[in-house]
């Protein structure tokens, strides 16, 4: 299924700020709770995921109504309700994925959200995520980013040794260069274009822009 697939985990209510930096979207997943959030933001949910233990009554009541498909799961299972949402909107094969609600009540949920995010990397598939007033982007391969002329935008290793890494439009350039687990290389670079390339041989980046939402709303 091509076009843009929002996937609503169920964390906090997303920042204003993400809500209004959301693209068109052309279908709608929700992780268990992050339908109540889908709504509270007026989104209409087309699949709900998860075990449905913490979805209200009422947004479960209002999400059926709707004639959404429900892809109920048992409570006692090996992945949590957004990796099943992650793996409902891969099989889809969208042409990108943006998840947001990510920031869960508790660090934990929160570390553990943003590790699927980057391990959601598919060839073909743009996966992104919009957190507070940051953009998340996964680079599995070469990826083009925008950002404003100084703007900071940092390449995190997070789930292992990153090799290959090149980058152009960068204020400090790499040259198929690794980036090691746990290595603060990465952080805070900037953009001395409006167009940054990023690219790695093996391994995925999480590419944060930390304000971007916060840049794109001053133009």
């Amino acid at each position: 299924m091509p076009g843009v697939t929002l996937i609503v985990a169920g964390g906090a209510r997303p920042d204003p700020l993400v809500v209004a930096a959301l693209p068109e979207i052309d279908r709608c997943i929700a992780a268990d709770s992050g339908g109540d959030l889908a709504l509270a933001i007026g989104m209409r949910v087309d699949l709900l995921v998860g075990d449905l233990d913490s979805v209200s009554a009422e947004g479960l009541d209002r999400i059926r109504a709707s004639g959404a498909d429900l892809q109920e799961h048992a409570r006692d299972k090996d992945r949590t309700d957004l990796e099943l949402a992650v793996d409902a909107a891969v099989d889809e094969r969208p042409d990108r994925i943006v998840i947001i609600g990510l920031a869960g009540g508790r660090i934990d949920h929160a570390l553990a959200n943003i590790g699927v995010l980057a391990a959601a990397a598919r060839p073909g598939i743009d996966v992104e995520g919009l957190l507070g007033s940051a953009r998340l982007a996964v680079v599995d391969g070469e990826r083009t980013l925008t950002g404003a002329l100084g703007e900071t935008l940092s390449l995190l290793p997070i789930l292992g040794t990153v090799d290959g890494v090149t980058t152009a439009g960068l204020e400090f350039p790499l040259d198929d260069e690794p980036l090691p687990a746990g290595s603060a290389r990465g952080m805070s670079n900037r953009f001395v274009a409006n167009e940054a390339t990023i690219e790695v041989r093996s391994g995925v980046l999480l590419a944060v822009q930390p304000f971007a939402l916060r840049e794109r709303r001053r133009t």
